[in-house]
């Protein structure tokens, strides 16, 4: 009489040993070539789109956290500048051979101080005109008021400002970066930032243009 436990031992190795053993044409082989073959494909598709997509987005954003080349621009006397009107100044910024040509407005105050407003449009950055104690924008019809604040047309915030200096030159006047103005309680400031014709410095939308480093 056969042993009915080394029969079922027996059994069971069988079993196990056909476990082991999977046949390279069966469906379960096939099954398991499939999943390996598609976890290949997607990795590889992964590394291929994160090669193309990285430098795609460095060249998108690295301007927005590089910061901006400035320079001192002496404009000369103080005394040439009025205290009732603006003078247009044309002045170079930046060292020799890689120099920048750019207009503004100056204005002095009564305290001496100086208001000096860039000429850049604030819709699409077109040159604006000095009318008179106004400032206009040929290309669609910007208006703005003498201290720069937009009173016509597309435009989305008054017109920038330059910093000044007036100590490190005695009797000179000097000029710096560019800064994006704001309306403040009436009045038209210059913010501590910079941003394109187009964007707005104040309100929801303003976070929309986050502002690159000065």
């Amino acid at each position: 009489m056969a042993d009915p436990s080394g029969s079922h031992t027996g059994h069971d190795a069988a079993e196990g040993a056909a476990g082991a053993y999977v046949d390279p044409a069966s469906a379960r082989a096939a099954v398991s070539r499939g999943r390996f073959l598609t976890g290949v494909t997607l990795g590889l598709g992964g590394l291929i789109g994160a090669a193309i997509t990285v430098p795609v987005i460095g060249l998108a954003l690295g301007p927005s956290f590089s910061g901006e080349d400035w320079y001192w621009t002496d404009l000369g006397p103080v005394d040439q500048f009025s205290a009732d009107k603006y003078t247009t100044v044309l002045y170079e910024r930046g060292p020799d051979g890689h120099i920048d040509r750019r207009v503004a407005f100056v204005r002095k105050e009564e305290d001496s101080s100086f208001i000096v407003v860039s000429n850049t449009c604030m819709h699409l950055g077109c040159p604006v005109e000095l009318k008179g104690t106004s400032f206009a924008c040929p290309c669609h019809g910007g208006q703005y008021d003498s201290e720069g604040r937009r009173t016509a047309g597309p435009p989305v915030r008054p017109l920038n400002r330059i910093e000044t200096d007036t100590e490190s030159v005695p009797g000179h006047l000097l000029i710096g970066r560019v800064f994006a103005s704001k309306e403040e309680d009436g009045k038209v400031v210059m913010s501590d930032t910079w941003k394109d014709p187009g964007q707005p410095v104040q309100g929801l939308l303003s976070f929309l243009y986050p502002a690159p480093p000065r």
